[in-house]
């Protein structure tokens, strides 16, 4: 788009958020025991920590301050505030600002992460989600994380949201509802990465909503199940029904 002069700061904020899954085959207590053990290794706080730091600089945040926590038995939370930096050159950052106090306030924007391992005592399927909030104003912006958190999550089913709330001004006065072009999330996302998945969109253009939900096309079954050992085909192909019936229920939104 072409380059407007704003009266002051750029008002608008600009919202991604993520809710991904992961699915597993747990046939048993142990299994579980196991999965959730694999997950608290995988999505601890300090791996998360790492990942929206990282995110932080591909979209050129600078990081003022982060909360993190693991809770027990199993899920972790974090969240960084970050504000917009002031260099110029992209990914080029001071010292970060040491934390003293209590994460209880916010700047511009902010990032930040809940996880949500699930299961059932009767069902053989463990499934395990991560939220994602990034919440930006001024000229950074989140869809630039879009492929890192993709291929960084390894997920199964991933629903995005992304909205633009708020108005800035040009030095006449005119409002501005957005700074930038989108029809679709699709638009941010690799050609590679969009290969691997069914896609759906549900978009609000005069409300500046996009909404799409990813599912995998194909799935490995060694990456679902604990021991392959004893598992004939008549057993995969069960195994595999149970895993694509919970993959689309929660894509769809509905009991099947």
């Amino acid at each position: 788009m072409k380059k407007i002069k704003l009266h002051g700061f750029n008002n608008l904020t600009k919202n991604l958020n993520f809710c991904i899954y992961d699915i597993c085959y747990t046939n048993s207590n142990i299994e579980k025991k196991k999965y959730i053990k694999y997950i608290n290794k995988k999505y601890n706080a300090s791996r998360l920590t790492k990942i929206l730091t990282q995110t932080c600089k591909i979209i050129g945040a600078k990081i003022l301050n982060i909360a993190k926590q693991n809770y027990y038995p199993q899920g972790a939370s974090v969240t960084i505030l970050v504000s917009e930096e002031n260099n110029k050159k992209k990914n080029e950052f001071k010292k970060k600002t040491k934390p003293n106090t209590i994460l209880m306030h916010l700047n511009k924007s902010h990032i930040c992460v809940h996880t949500y391992p699930e299961s059932h005592p009767e069902g053989k399927i463990s499934t395990f989600r991560v939220d994602i909030e990034v919440s930006t104003c001024g000229l950074i912006s989140p869809l630039k994380a879009l492929d890192f958190f993709i291929k960084k999550l390894e997920s199964d089913i991933l629903t995005i949201d992304y909205k633009i709330r708020g108005f800035t001004r040009d030095i006449n006065g005119k409002k501005f509802f957005i700074d930038h072009k989108i029809n679709s999330i699709q638009n941010f996302i690799h050609k590679k990465i969009k290969k691997k998945y069914d896609m759906i969109d549900i978009n609000i253009y005069q409300e500046n909503i996009f909404h799409t939900k990813m599912i995998l096309r194909n799935i490995n079954f060694n990456h679902y199940v604990f021991n392959i050992k004893n598992i004939n085909f008549k057993k995969k192909k069960e195994i595999l029904s149970l895993l694509w019936k919970e993959m689309k229920e929660i894509y769809y939104g509905k009991n099947t």
